[in-house]
């Protein structure tokens, strides 16, 4: 959370600083190739550190795997079914919620016209971001993750109407946006612990433990959103003429209805499908996990008397 709400706060700072000309406050090639270097640097530091100081822990319901080859990954996306529908409701509310967290950069380049006001955004996110993970655990004792999620799901779908709604209001935006952002923490780590959970739903299904694959699920999912998104983004720029040399002013009022089509209704849309699905096709509760632990358990038990 801390990292990637960081990005928002320092990246047009950073870009403008190097950018040899503003460029109507969207910055140059320069400035944005600096920036690259310099993520680029953190990232591959960071992932160095990550590799030298991770164990792996042992337990015994991990001995109980196999080994499973490219060819038998769908197999086993298809028959455990609760993972397959989660990839999928997690993917649809991913493409929602990376359309408008792409855009919001624009948004404050060619609607606001100051993006410096964009690192206002990253401060926020990065407090409100800390603050729902550190209530997490919290929140989780009093509320099912289930309720959690679609609690969570309501406050974002508020938060994009306000925004569509903020106009050049910087206040308004920048509430708008943080409202939008406070629930992602917290629905990710729903969305984290429910496929978590379905590597022993799938081992009591399937008859094998396939950690590694579910578990990489969720960033291929993400990762799979990005792209699609990455090229939605890129189109639609062009389309509404948010393109080099542009700003707010030469924006016109049909581009900047069709740019907050883009923005705010189809992602409205998507989260609301996304949620729907879940709620829908995703039953793998707390205490359903713990039942299917149990089983497991008890089945590893009778294996080895």
């Amino acid at each position: 959370v801390f990292g990637a709400q960081m990005i928002t706060a320092i990246v047009m700072p950073v870009v403008l600083y190097f950018s040899l000309n503003e460029n109507g406050g969207a910055g140059d090639g320069t400035g944005w190739f600096a920036f690259a270097v310099i993520g680029g640097g953190i990232a591959t530091l960071g992932a160095v550190i990550l590799g030298l100081g991770t164990k792996e822990e042992t337990s015994a319901l991990r001995e109980n795997k196999t080994e499973t080859s490219f060819k038998d990954v769908f197999s086993v996306l298809l028959k455990n079914d609760q993972l397959l529908w989660v990839a999928i409701a997690y993917l649809i509310y991913g493409l929602g919620v990376n359309i408008i967290n792409n855009f919001n950069l624009y948004y404050f380049i060619y609607v606001l016209g100051d993006a410096k006001q964009f690192s206002f955004l990253g401060v926020i996110n990065v407090i409100i971001g800390l603050l729902a993970v550190a209530l997490f655990p919290t929140l989780t004792m009093k509320f099912s993750r289930r309720r959690l999620f679609f609690g969570s799901v309501s406050v974002m779908l508020i938060g994009i109407i306000l925004y569509a709604l903020a106009g050049s209001s910087v206040i308004m935006t920048l509430f708008a946006a943080g409202l939008f952002a406070l629930p992602q923490p917290l629905i990710f780590l729903v969305v984290l612990m429910t496929i978590t959970d379905t590597v022993e739903y799938g081992q009591l299904k399937i008859g094998h433990r396939d950690e590694a694959l579910v578990l990489c699920v969720r960033p291929l999912v993400d990762k799979l959103a990005g792209a699609i998104t990455g090229g939605l983004i890129g189109i639609t720029a062009i389309w509404v003429g948010m393109t080099s040399g542009a700003t707010a002013a030469t924006i016109t009022p049909e581009n900047l209805f069709n740019f907050k089509l883009v923005m705010f209704a189809a992602p409205f849309v998507l989260i609301l499908i996304g949620a729907v699905i879940y709620r829908a096709k995703v039953t793998l509760t707390e205490a359903e996990h713990a039942r299917i632990v149990e089983e497991l358990e008890d089945k590893w038990h009778e294996m080895n008397q």
